[in-house]
């Protein structure tokens, strides 16, 4: 068994490897690429909401526009991250791209099968200039289920770890970690903003239209939210939400 396991990390590895190195070496077909991969990246047309399906358009709507940038393209891999039943990887590297002069650090989803073809892929990254960045937030959860509901099915966010004792999601370039939570005092059971610690996380909105977009998928979700407000002190648009166990959230326009 331990044989097994070992053998899938490294088709795994090898598999998100080959890809990074297709960047690099601007050699598309060296993708191993089912023909039916669904396929997401914040540069495709349409954004990360923006499913593209099948190699080929993947091809023409992705990779044409970009292969003009990746004229001495830079990759780093920093670490890989086995999903728990070893469906597939989550990479994270750094790409520095001379011809738009940035660095981006990545977090890219492989989900691969047993041929080693990428059946699904979803790149997130942050191209800040900041050199040290946050790696990973770890929250409290009452109820795995609920947690794991919410977070992969109304954020969105890609589950990358799942076991009895923790669960991680992909949050952009950021890992966002649960534990179960034990409250010592049942007192303070729930979370609440106002004592000593975290009050809230803020999700940064590209467009006003998304932000709309997500408040309208929140309320169809009977998710606990303030509707679309404004900041007065920043003169930016957001909207606070809940989580189930009441941990306080916003999508917040750049």
């Amino acid at each position: 068994m331990q044989d097994l396991t070992t053998s899938r990390k490294t088709l795994l590895k090898e598999t998100a490897e080959i890809y990074f190195n297709a960047l690099k070496s601007k050699t598309f077909a060296s993708i191993p690429f089912s023909d039916d991969v669904v396929f997401r990246a914040p540069l495709a047309p349409g954004g990360a909401q923006n499913l593209i399906k099948g190699k080929q358009e993947v091809f023409e709507k992705w990779w044409k526009p970009l292969e003009p940038t990746l004229d001495g393209v830079v990759i780093n891999i920093n670490d890989h991250f086995y999903k728990d039943d070893l469906s597939g990887v989550i990479t994270k590297a750094e790409i520095t791209i001379a011809a738009l002069g940035k660095t981006i650090r990545t977090a890219d989803l492989f989900v691969i099968n047993e041929e080693g073809k990428i059946t699904e892929q979803e790149n997130h990254f942050d191209a800040s200039p900041m050199k040290s960045y946050i790696h990973h937030i770890c929250l409290r959860s009452t109820d795995f289920d609920r947690t794991k509901e919410f977070y992969t099915n109304i954020l969105g966010f890609p589950l990358a770890i799942d076991t009895n004792d923790l669960i991680i999601f992909v949050a952009n370039n950021v890992f966002l970690a649960f534990k179960k939570a034990d409250p010592r005092n049942k007192e303070f059971s729930s979370f609440s903003p106002f004592e000593v610690g975290l009050d809230h996380i803020a999700i940064a909105c590209e467009t006003e239209d998304e932000l709309h977009r997500f408040t309208k998928k929140l309320a169809n979700a009977g998710v606990e939210n303030t509707g679309v407000k404004l900041d007065s002190v920043l003169n930016k648009l957001y909207v606070a939400f809940k989580d189930p166990d009441r941990i306080a959230w916003e999508f917040y326009m750049k």
